[in-house]
């Protein structure tokens, strides 16, 4: 259960090495030398590893998953282990990893009761890599995954979760209004896309005034203009919206449509929509959350307008994401800071729970 020294050393050495999505060079090294060493067979898709070992009921494959990325980040942290370079394991997916490697030493000597897959995931941070592990057939054959995110939130030894929807689902996406230009003395014979941008920037906020419970439309950047006495030809706003269910997301996205059109009709100017990334909202299975609420406590979390790309995975089959916690009186920092950190003691609760699933 939970070999400390082993978790520690592991995630220390993987904290020392972040590397950004689908760039996780040295990790995926880390990784596959560490299973090597144990006997292990694995496959490699892109940074991504999937190891399979066999148990005693081969009908069923139970999944557990990790990712292995880190962040752009420069860390700030006064840990012996911290990282140099400009990137950092800001978001605990040191510890994801540490704990499936603590797993997979567990299963050299113990055999589970079903088939076990361990889904070391590149690019979760990056755009979508769950999406294009599970394209290359990372999760073929399986009927039941699991996972864990870190929980600054949380104390040390506590888990939390939900039934049903966990994290909002997202839609990036990029507008583009086409005008005229012209020298701003005669402003009339232009078409003003950046007046038109910022009009739809300021209109955004009343899209979703009916659903903003359940919703957040947000755009965060605005560009735009080529000089200070020139009428704007062209000008892009940056946007985000976060949804929980897809009847919003639809008529939300009608409701902006119908704001473009009307700002295009105010200032004669052209839109077009670029989408860049969909997420859809990560929904844990209840029947899977229940098999884990069997084994230890589990707190009822409220749902987070953030996204998950383990939503993919919950789209294919059953599974279920757990919070855990990590907060002691010297680690308080949240997720994606650049102090981020906790104590390795976090990962033994994890680790337990992984055992417990797999070996019953």
């Amino acid at each position: 259960m939970g070999n400390i020294d082993y978790l520690t050393n592991v995630r220390r050495a993987l904290h020392k090495i972040p590397e950004l999505s689908e760039r996780e060079f040295k990790t995926s090294e880390f990784i596959a030398n560490e299973l090597s060493g144990m006997k292990h067979k694995f496959r490699k898709f892109g940074t991504g590893i999937v190891c399979d070992v066999k148990g005693a009921d081969c009908s069923k494959t139970v999944a557990l998953r990790c990712d292995i990325d880190a962040l752009p980040i420069v860390e700030k942290t006064d840990c012996p282990f911290k990282a140099d370079g400009g990137n950092m394991h800001a978001c605990g997916h040191d510890g994801h990893t540490a704990m499936l490697l603590c797993v997979a030493k567990e299963l050299c000597s113990r055999r589970p009761k079903t088939n076990v897959r361990l889904v070391f995931q590149f690019g979760e941070e990056g755009e979508g890599g769950a999406e294009k592990m599970l394209d290359m057939g990372a999760l073929d054959g399986v009927d039941e995954i699991f996972a864990f995110h870190m929980c600054p939130e949380l104390e040390i030894g506590k888990v939390a979760s939900t039934d049903g929807a966990m994290f909002a689902g997202t839609a990036e996406f990029d507008v583009n209004f086409l005008g005229k230009s012209c020298h701003c003395a005669n402003v009339s014979d232009g078409k003003d896309a950046l007046k038109a941008a910022a009009t739809f920037y300021m209109k955004a906020a009343g899209c979703n005034i009916d659903c903003k419970r359940n919703t957040v439309f947000h755009v965060g950047k605005l560009t735009g203009g080529t000089a200070r006495n020139i009428v704007a030809d062209s000008a892009t706003a940056y946007c985000t919206l976060r949804y929980f269910d897809r009847a919003d997301l639809d008529k939300l996205m009608m409701r902006i449509e119908a704001c473009l059109v009307e700002t295009d009709n105010l200032f004669g100017t052209e839109h077009k929509v670029t989408v860049n990334a969909v997420y859809p909202p990560l929904v844990n299975n209840p029947a899977s959350l229940a098999k884990v609420k069997k084994i230890t406590e589990v707190l009822e979390c409220e749902p987070r307008f953030t996204a998950e790309d383990f939503a993919f995975y919950l789209q294919k089959i059953p599974g279920c994401i757990l919070w855990l916690g990590c907060r002691d009186v010297r680690h308080t920092s949240p997720l994606h800071s650049d102090t981020f950190g906790f104590d390795e003691s976090a990962l033994v609760k994890g680790v337990e729970i992984y055992e417990k699933l797999i070996f019953g």
